[in-house]
């Protein structure tokens, strides 16, 4: 057992929960912030022209041009920011403008982009430098970020295109850091996983209260402003509440972390740099001995875990055809989930066209949206609770059967692989669900479909997350997760091209690139299917090999515990 205090760990844990749905996925509330950048005149042709000719800016105007939205094109009237509810009247347009939603949507797909673009970047910065180092400066950029956002004026709307891509990629990180949480709540530890990764999710109703905010009346400057300097709280939890390199798994004993931790009882040169060819396990029992318990020199075997066995390079890991499989399976559905968020506003006012007052309509179904997203954290730990029961489950019927002495269907060379099957299966069948969802033309069934995205992004990123802290080395989790990301977002770049498809091929009516991306996204259960023989297999290899096992030096210290609270691992 651990000695971290118990009020330390449940404190990390909220607190890293809190950060996620704070400061985490912001750019996933696009549907709401982008109502504001419309509010603020950004990329809108006639306010480019004015900012150019009068030096308008966002911060000093005394009007703001408020956006109606109406059949698929932005336009807008000049309205009162303290009576911005003149816009719920939709009066009758001034101009057109579909240049400020094409605009828009490219800073959501470069953006969203290059959180999975960083992801591998900060995933070996991660790996290499660890926790406290590489999040001062995540912390740092995501002020720089904000500051950006916050002093960009009409004029110069494209800095939004870096300070929205700064700000995800920083935001992303604080998601990788946190995720390894779950390794101080032992067999809890995918449903803590998925419970960060549902947090970093839900993050987008952040946006929500911005809008809310900025329609009573506060400045876009000053939201920003506020958020840039409420970001030296993450500052403040990296130095006390996290480790300076990772949290080991398993967790040794008498382990704690933070600049504020206990003193343990060390030896001289304790500090020792951790072989990163151990696995953590081996760390602990080779590290963690008392006098009198072994032979100087002592050798031992040590079962070699399935992770180590088959992967244990990073290059061996990307070449394994279980990553290619899940490549493909994450990628499309990341790819379903992105085109929905980005051509949402296009969307909703095309079902809403019929209706009287579209532009009401519009601004309803959008708070909706974002008011669903929310409740992915609630939502993310279903996948891991049953990932966990699942395994649960497992091990007791190996268990059952190993005393009835049959032969079990299951070895545990395969047991944390079978959890993901269950669970990228229901990922699968809950993005069918949701796509079936967005192509029917039926308004109301549109509140299903926001339901739906939210449990689906939740299990997509929460698996996903889980899936490489247990089929691959916790050495190689950085890379591995990382690697994974920037092919993912290299693969969300297309939506922009569907957009452009979208409006100009299909006359903006993307229900033939949604009909698409249903038939790719059903294709996916291609992967649960591959990793349910790959279990088979590796059952097989187990029972006919049987476990492979290395033999370890146990070197004999002197009277005190000589204590690791470093390991490389996630």
């Amino acid at each position: 057992m651990s000695q971290v205090p118990p009020i330390k760990k449940w404190l990390t844990f909220v607190t890293g929960v809190l950060e996620c749905l704070l400061f985490g996925g912001l750019i996933f509330g696009w549907a709401s912030l982008v109502i504001v950048l419309k509010g603020e005149n950004f990329f809108s042709c006639s306010s480019v022209v004015n900012g150019q000719e009068n030096g308008l800016s966002n911060s000093s105007a005394n009007t703001t041009a408020t956006p109606i939205i109406f059949s698929n094109e932005t336009r807008f009237t000049t309205l009162s920011p303290k009576n911005s509810s003149d816009a719920d009247s939709c009066a009758a347009p001034e101009n057109k403008c579909p240049y400020q939603d094409e605009q828009l949507s490219l800073v959501f797909t470069i953006a969203s982009a290059c959180l999975s673009f960083m992801a591998l970047p900060n995933g070996i910065l991660y790996d290499k430098f660890g926790t406290r180092k590489t999040r001062i400066a995540a912390s740092v950029m995501y002020a720089i970020a904000m500051l950006m956002t916050a002093f960009t004026t009409v004029a110069s709307s494209e800095v939004l295109f870096a300070s929205m891509c700064i700000m995800a990629a920083s935001g992303g990180y604080l998601l990788i850091t946190n995720m390894q949480i779950g390794n101080l709540f032992g067999d809890k530890r995918s449903t803590v996983i998925t419970l960060v990764n549902g947090a970093f999710d839900s993050s987008s109703f952040v946006f929500l209260v911005v809008l809310k905010i900025y329609e009573g009346g506060v400045s876009f400057k000053a939201i920003f402003l506020f958020y840039s300097v409420a970001t030296s709280l993450l500052l403040l939890r990296s130095l006390f509440l996290l480790p300076n390199k990772q949290f080991p798994w398993p967790l040794p004993q008498d382990y704690n972390y933070g600049i504020c931790r206990a003193k343990n009882t060390r030896l001289p040169g304790a500090d020792v740099e951790l072989n990163h060819n151990h696995d953590a396990g081996e760390l602990q029992q080779e590290a963690l001995m008392s006098n009198g318990n072994a032979q100087q020199n002592e050798e031992e075997e040590e079962e070699v875990s399935t992770p180590e066995l088959y992967y244990p390079t990073f290059m061996k890991g990307l070449k394994s055809g279980m990553f290619y499989t899940h490549i493909f399976w994450f990628s499309v559905i990341q790819l379903r989930n992105y085109f929905f968020m980005g051509t949402f506003n296009p969307w909703m006012t095309k079902l809403a066209e019929d209706n009287e007052s579209s532009c009401d309509t519009v601004i309803r179904y959008t708070e909706a949206f974002a008011i669903t997203q929310l409740f992915g954290v609630l939502c993310a730990p279903m996948n891991g609770l049953i990932m966990d029961m699942y395994r649960n489950y497992v091990t007791k019927k190996m268990v059952q059967d190993k005393q009835a002495g049959i032969e079990s269907a299951y070895t545990k060379a395969s047991l944390d692989l079978r959890s993901c099957v269950v669970a990228f299966s229901l990922t699968t069948f809950l993005g069918v669900l949701f796509s079936i969802c967005v192509v029917i033309p039926i308004l109301p069934i549109q509140y299903l479909s926001f339901v739906l995205q939210v449990i689906l992004r939740s299990f997509l990123y929460g698996g996903n997350a889980t899936f490489f802290a247990v089929g691959y080395p916790p050495r190689h989790f950085g890379k591995m997760f990382g690697a994974d990301m920037f092919i993912g977002g290299v693969v969300s770049c297309f939506q922009y091209p569907l957009f452009i498809l979208t409006q100009e091929v299909f006359q903006k009516n993307p229900m033939p690139v949604n009909i698409i991306l249903l038939v790719l996204t059903a294709l996916t259960i291609i992967h649960p299917v591959y990793l349910y023989f790959h279990c088979k297999w590796l059952d097989r290899q187990y029972r006919e090999n049987g476990p492979q096992t290395v033999k370890k030096p146990r070197k004999m210290e002197d009277e005190n515990l000589l204590v690791v609270d470093q390991v490389s691992t996630i």
